[in-house]
């Protein structure tokens, strides 16, 4: 019990600082990471069945250190066909917003994207796709709750006694302008609902410039890479297997997801869909964590829920309580000339 409280107090401690100046180089991500497909490759623009999409992203976790962090992130993409009549050649815009706060300091991020996305048939079932997310983006914290170790006097925290870090910090927030692109290409059968995504996409090309501190060499944002494989093959009329991988790197950080689910169709008549879907995930960064899957799919709407359970070291701070996370995805169709019903998508 005195070993569990004391490592305890000491992630209280180091919280704070870990919130002020690293965590900054690591960007959000989502468990379901393909249901938030912007925030994977700007590639995915457009990339569904429908004229328009909606999706919504929700994120918490570590409540139980207590240093929570919290995402959301909401996308609309619209497709604009180059002529009447013709539905596979168009291109995709819309617009990206995700806010994230972390940590102790409370370390939030707003990030604006307007992605464009253009996609080119290479065959009867066969897609490709080039995207790129001009973004601006704006970061801040908390300064009434940070603390130092120059107020630890005797061990014991002093909050009045002097941090000896004046004129060091000059600037609590700071604006940048961002720029990520990304390739994607699909497998669409025609007659079946089995379809495969394979791509990368490439975040922070521009690596913007993320310097709160004065005196400081040039500190800039890492470009991160996100490579991916998501697929789903249709085994029977109402049945469906599920797989996915992903990876990505951060500078220092790395991620590796992997996962498989099933999906039951349960009314397949058109338009009326319905269907229920269970899967579970690993996620590798150090051992970290076991991800627990279910979906509801009907009509044009798709609600995610995922749990993760920690299963790192910090386990002792989290009590295996990784977070929960709810995605929303909604597809419009509009009224064509010529309409040919979209497999359950």
């Amino acid at each position: 019990m005195e070993k569990n409280l004391l490592i305890c107090c000491v992630l209280w401690v180091l919280m704070p600082l870990a919130s002020g100046t690293l965590s900054y180089a690591q960007d959000i991500h989502f468990s379901q990471f393909y249901n938030a497909p912007l925030n994977l490759n700007p590639a995915l623009n457009g990339i569904f069945g429908g004229d328009t999409r909606f999706v919504a992203n929700y994120r918490h976790q570590w409540r139980a250190v207590p240093v929570p962090y919290t995402t959301f992130m909401g996308t609309v993409e619209n497709k604009f066909y180059y002529r009447a009549g013709q539905y596979d050649r168009y291109f995709s815009g819309g617009l990206a917003l995700s806010h994230d706060r972390q940590g102790a300091l409370q370390l939030t991020s707003l990030v604006i994207g307007l992605p464009v996305g253009l996609i080119q048939p290479l065959g009867a079932s066969h897609y490709l796709s080039v995207g790129v997310t001009p973004a601006f983006g704006q970061r801040s914290f908390n300064t009434t709750r940070w603390t130092f170790d120059a107020q630890f006097v005797d061990c014991m925290f002093d909050p009045s006694a002097a941090t000896r870090e004046e004129g060091t910090l000059f600037s609590d927030n700071l604006s940048y302008f961002d720029l990520s692109a990304g390739l994607n290409y699909r497998f669409q059968a025609r007659q079946k609902r089995t379809r495969v995504d394979i791509g990368f996409g490439i975040h922070h090309i521009n690596r913007p410039k993320h310097n709160f501190w004065n005196g400081a060499s040039d500190v800039r944002l890492a470009d991160r890479r996100a490579f991916y494989g998501i697929g789903l093959i249709q085994v029977s009329s109402g049945f469906d297997v599920l797989g996915n991988i992903f990876y990505q790197r951060q500078g220092a950080y790395r991620e590796l997801v992997y996962g498989l689910a099933g999906r039951l169709l349960v009314n397949d008549k058109p338009y009326e869909e319905l269907a229920l879907q269970l899967g579970v995930s690993f996620r590798h960064r150090y051992t970290d964590a076991l991800i627990w899957t279910i979906e509801a799919h009907w009509k044009t709407w798709t609600l995610g829920f995922s749990y993760d359970l920690n299963l790192s070291d910090f386990t002792i701070a989290t009590r295996n309580r990784g977070g929960p996370e709810v995605s929303l995805i909604y597809r419009l169709y509009k009224i064509k000339p010529v309409f040919h019903p979209c497999p359950l998508d």
